[in-house]
């Protein structure tokens, strides 16, 4: 047979071409990682990220970093190595173990819970409505009651029923209207998952979701479920009013509360794990390990409401829908991503997948750095050569409570009305601004706490919690004939607030 030879001018332009697609190649992913590790270096000197990121693209490693201190007393350092509490990011193992059981003839998505649970108040509530936070149920609010009555009291899933069902509020409102986050629902789904498998909830996700995963370095662990992890990373709050400085959860009132006594409510949160086992649970969904795709696929489609709208989620509401167990970004610009996001004492995480292209982001952060979670998306953007859009802003709140902290009143006051008009580059919130005067007024700086609240209500007075919270600290300055105004003022606007009520009536006794 006669043989044929290309050209020897095409051979080679052809090698050319070749060489200089992988030329390209290279650089486009060097310039990636270059983007990455200037964001969250950026973010890490800002005191605003400290824990373990890793991005990946078809299962392999784009950037990996850890920043800052599993432990800061001893030094300890965060590494691959680290274990992190997930948070939120637990609910989506939660989703996996229910689509489990109903691809197992288990159950059905429209099943009412009383029909597992009969003491159960609501025979409307379904378990899609309980995965998709449409079920109309109260967050753990439903617990300050009890806690009132008996603040030592850890409480479990065994707790969520009789909670609820003691609850003189009901329902938020009518089961399938909108979308609430309800962390309670979460729970009555670890309670059902169970009662079918026969299995303690966390023996049953080690079973069938962690090992199938080959996750070797995830497990659940609460204050009831003790586990021995020298690597697991101590959970921290950053002073919000000086950066730089974190405090353990555990000696901060609100957050004692927050991850001990709910903390064990597993279900809704509990999950430890790392970025790399993530990765793992990752590229399991992909395999079919641990769910028919036909199935996990029905986890992805956002709920529809009773008006036939679409469940919207993610902050302010807006960026994402909700399915089952797991958020979906409306951005389809790259592809289809599905996430899910974590925010609790000491913990910020995220997962995100997009399942079009095969990419995923991962943050895991053992302080509670409120503001990560749109960099979870900068990362996403920063993958697909995009711009990370969701930086540029300041908090104007935050500049002024650390100005007001360094440097006191009159600077904050300068800084304040120099950068208020400056919408391009700051924003203001009222919720973020109260919590701010909090922290300063539970850590004994009173009288910079009372600057703060002032200031919310002048900026916010149609608002009735900046009067509660201002007439609150009043009250703890001994200025009770100014803090009865703020309190009469607070229910004014909201008669209906029991708490300001009562604080008014004892200042009114004394």
């Amino acid at each position: 047979m006669k043989e044929h030879y290309l050209p020897k001018g095409i051979v080679i332009a052809c090698l050319l071409l070749i060489l200089f697609n992988g030329i390209t190649s290279v650089l486009l992913a060097q310039d990636k990682q270059k983007r990455l590790d200037s964001l969250f270096t950026a973010l890490y000197d800002q005191h605003e990220f400290n824990g373990n990121v890793l991005v990946a693209e078809k299962g392999k490693v784009v950037y990996r970093r850890s920043f800052g201190y599993a432990d800061v007393a001893s030094k300890l350092l965060n590494t691959d190595q680290t274990t992190f509490n997930l948070a939120s990011v637990s609910k989506t193992f939660t989703a996996v173990a229910i689509l489990q059981l109903k691809q197992n003839g288990k159950l059905k998505l429209d099943d009412p819970f009383i029909k597992y649970f009969p003491e159960f108040p609501w025979k409307q509530i379904t378990l899609r409505h309980l995965l998709s936070h449409t079920s109309g149920l109260p967050d753990y609010q439903i617990f300050e009651k009890p806690y009132s009555e008996n603040p030592e009291k850890i409480y479990a899933l065994n707790d969520l029923i009789p909670a609820l069902k003691n609850d003189s509020r009901g329902l938020l409102f009518k089961t399938g209207e909108r979308y609430s986050y309800s962390n309670t629902g979460f729970g009555l789904l670890a309670l059902l998952v169970e009662k079918l498998s026969g299995m303690k909830f966390q023996d049953y996700l080690t079973k069938y979701v962690f090992k199938p995963a080959g996750m070797d370095h995830t497990y659940i662990e609460t204050p009831l479920l003790p586990v021995a992890d020298k690597n697991r990373a101590q959970r921290y709050e950053f002073i919000s009013y000086s950066p730089g400085q974190l405090k353990r959860v555990d000696s901060v009132k609100g957050d004692h509360i927050e991850s001990v006594i709910l903390g064990a409510i597993i279900g809704p949160t509990a999950v430890v794990s790392t970025t790399g086992d993530l990765l793992k649970f990752d590229e399991a969904l992909y395999g079919g390990k641990l769910l028919q795709q036909k199935v996990l696929e029905e986890a992805f489609v956002p709920t529809l409401l009773n008006d036939g709208s679409k469940a919207s989620a993610g902050w302010a509401n807006t960026k994402s829908y909700y399915g089952l167990g797991w958020e979906i970004l409306k951005d389809t610009t790259y592809g289809k991503v599905v996430w899910h996001s974590g925010g609790s004492s000491g913990v910020v995480t995220v997962f995100l997948r997009n399942i079009t292209r095969k990419q995923t982001v991962i943050l895991l952060d053992n302080v509670t750095h409120r503001g990560l979670h749109p960099e979870g998306l900068n990362a996403f953007y920063i993958l697909n050569n995009g711009n990370d859009i969701y930086r540029g802003k300041r908090s104007l709140a935050k500049d002024y409570v650390i100005t007001l902290h360094q440097k006191g009143a009159d600077a904050a006051t300068v800084l304040f009305n120099e950068a208020k008009t400056d919408t391009a580059h700051y924003f203001m919130d009222e919720r973020e601004l109260n919590r701010l005067g909090y922290d300063m007024m539970n850590d004994g700086f009173l009288g910079q706490a009372l600057e703060v609240f002032k200031l919310n209500t002048l900026l916010y007075p149609a608002s009735f919690n900046t009067y509660d919270s201002y007439g609150e600290a009043l009250a703890g300055a001994g200025k009770n004939e100014d803090a009865i105004k703020m309190y009469q003022k607070s229910i004014a606007l909201n008669p209906q607030n029991e708490g300001g009520k009562k604080a008014l009536e004892k200042l009114k006794e004394k």
